[in-house]
């Protein structure tokens, strides 16, 4: 009996896509196309490359082929996402942001966001590791805003939030005091000061020799947990940064790795 390799890809194969802008860095496909493989699925991931400004079209595109199976998205499409979706979860809409998105039979396009939850259960030990601690959120994007909740969720004595656009953190810190009335939510620079868990929900690392470091190295102290949620490269410059200064490290990989298993199941498998 043949078993369906994503190397062997037939007029049967379903075909899910993996959407960012750059593209480069992303790691699904690495991590998907292994897992049909071994589940004996046939279906195959491919990275596709949309700019913003020609995102909704592909969108209509694809909302009409009918082997499409569904699609992970990355920055800076998650919000567009899910604007253009017909459908999405509880998660997704009160983030304002979906990940990840099924094609139904019908061609209607339903959306989700497990960034989340598998950013909590991949790097931070399914949220005991921030129960308690004063956390600095740097991001407010799609990623960013899931996060924020899920810190809130999970038991966190404090989240300062931090944005190049000033506006967006302010905004986000609002949503989730409302959310979370007894919770210090507050919103500014990416101040260390008092800090114990600090997050990178940003792009910041995918180009090392470019890339500014999203906080201050200097003030990094032991004891700090430090988590990034860039994948390519591995070490970013923080975590580089942070593992120098003797603090505890996450690395981003975790983030998908534990997402796989909500997708997949997501996608109907």
């Amino acid at each position: 009996m043949h078993t369906p390799s994503p190397t062997i890809i037939t007029g049967t194969t379903r075909i899910f896509f993996m959407l960012a802008h750059p593209i480069e860095h992303v790691r699904s496909p690495e991590v998907f196309n292994p897992e049909f493989e071994r589940r004996g699925i046939d279906a195959v991931m491919i990275p596709m490359h949309f700019a913003p400004e020609d995102f909704a079209e592909g969108w209509a595109g694809m909302k009409r082929m009918r082997n499409l199976g569904g699609i992970v998205i990355s920055v800076p499409l998650k919000e567009q996402a899910l604007t253009l979706a017909d459908a999405a979860d509880e998660t997704a809409l009160s983030v304002g942001a979906a990940n990840t998105v099924r094609r139904e039979p019908d061609g209607r396009m339903v959306a989700a966001n497990f960034d989340g939850p598998g950013f909590m259960q991949g790097l931070l030990g399914g949220g005991r590791d921030a129960v308690g601690r004063h956390a600095l959120l740097v991001g407010a994007g799609g990623a960013g805003r899931s996060i924020a909740f899920s810190l809130a969720a999970a038991g966190v004595a404090s989240v300062h939030i931090n944005d190049v656009d000033d506006g967006r953190a302010v905004a986000l810190a609002a949503e989730v005091r409302r959310r979370y009335p007894a919770l210090a939510v507050t919103s500014g620079t990416a101040d260390l000061a008092g800090r114990d868990l600090v997050i990178n929900a940003t792009p910041c690392g995918l180009h090392p020799e470019t890339d500014p470091v999203p906080v201050d190295i200097a003030a990094l102290k032991p004891g700090m947990i430090v988590a990034d949620i860039v994948m390519k490269p591995r070490e970013t410059p923080l975590l580089l940064a942070a593992q120098r200064a003797g603090c505890d490290v996450r690395f981003g990989n975790g983030m998908l790795d534990e997402q796989l298993g909500l997708m997949m199941r997501f996608f109907g498998y």
